[in-house]
């Protein structure tokens, strides 16, 4: 597993991160790709497995990525995708939370740009596309940037919430009533998404933002996870293993327990220190809805 550590401050804990990602039991293929990048020191991490420390000041950039597409190489649309965001963030170097939402919302359009021209140039990536789900952090401000139905999770004091809204006909129908939740899991369309890197020429991005507290534990997946391993039971493996290596690993296993049918990425960061207000009874996170992007042919973030 790739390790990185940023030089250590005498007074600053560090924000400690891990990812896994695993083909699962069923698949021949990984088409999910992850990338952790800690854009203040210019180091990035990817597949099959890495760790990182870092300490403020912070400029970290996490994202997972689900392809699709079944025989046209989905998995080059993740990677590229991740490639697409990493590069764009680093050379944007945002050094203030405003300028760092600009940047992830050039970053994810882009690689919807960047996956769409790949399907077009090459025969073989026809019809592939990728989900994104991009946490960026500067100083306490965690940024969230959703394409599709990969998640982002935040546990605090024990609680687990969902912090992104998945962008699928299910969820669409769920929301307008014309579904009820009992019928969600037998619904035979459920795995239908709306949203994707590459697949339309017009994108919409979901951007929104979560105030970090003291010792909240941050977890990306996809929905090799979520499909199978309940609220519930992620919630009790985080709680379980501080440690993100730890924490990754058993959120995988439990994945492979449930019948591993797909591929399955896990990125969980665990945040700490005094530069952090503590976590209070009563504050449980608060997701702030700051834009809903349309990237089409004639826009540009």
């Amino acid at each position: 597993m790739p390790v990185y550590r940023s030089s250590a401050t005498e007074h600053a804990a560090p924000v400690v991160l891990a990812a896994l990602t695993d083909v699962g039991l069923s698949r021949e293929h990984n088409e999910d790709a992850f990338l952790i990048s800690d854009l203040a020191r210019g180091v990035s991490l990817g597949a099959p497995a890495a760790q990182m420390s870092a300490e403020p000041p912070l400029a970290l950039s996490l994202g997972v990525y689900d392809g699709s597409g079944g025989a046209s190489s989905p998995d080059a649309a993740s990677r590229l995708a991740a490639r697409t965001v990493h590069a764009v963030l680093a050379r944007a170097a945002p050094r203030s939370s405003d300028a760092l939402e600009r940047a992830l919302l050039a970053a994810v359009a882009e690689a919807g740009r960047a996956v769409r021209d790949n399907a077009r140039r090459s025969p073989q990536h026809r019809s592939s596309g990728t989900t994104a789900t991009v946490a960026a952090l500067c100083d306490e401000r965690l940024l969230l940037a959703q394409v599709g139905d990969s998640r982002a999770y935040l546990l605090r004091g024990g609680a687990l919430a969902q912090i992104t809204r998945d962008q699928t006909l299910l969820q669409s129908l769920l929301e307008s009533g014309k579904l009820r939740p009992e019928e969600a899991a037998t619904f035979e369309h459920r795995g239908v998404m709306l949203q994707a890197l590459g697949l339309r020429e017009h994108l919409q991005i979901a951007l929104s933002a979560v105030e970090l507290r003291r010792e909240d534990t941050l977890l990306l997946c996809t929905d090799g996870l979520s499909d199978l391993v309940d609220d519930r039971h992620i919630a009790a493996a985080l709680d379980a293993h501080p440690d993100p290596a730890a924490a990754s690993g058993a959120l995988i296993d439990a994945a492979l327990a449930a019948g591993g049918r797909d591929n399955a990425t896990v990125l969980v960061a665990r945040f700490d220190g005094p530069w952090l207000a503590p976590a209070t009874g009563d504050s449980a996170p608060q997701v702030i809805e700051i834009a809903r992007f349309s990237e089409g042919p004639s826009r540009r973030p």
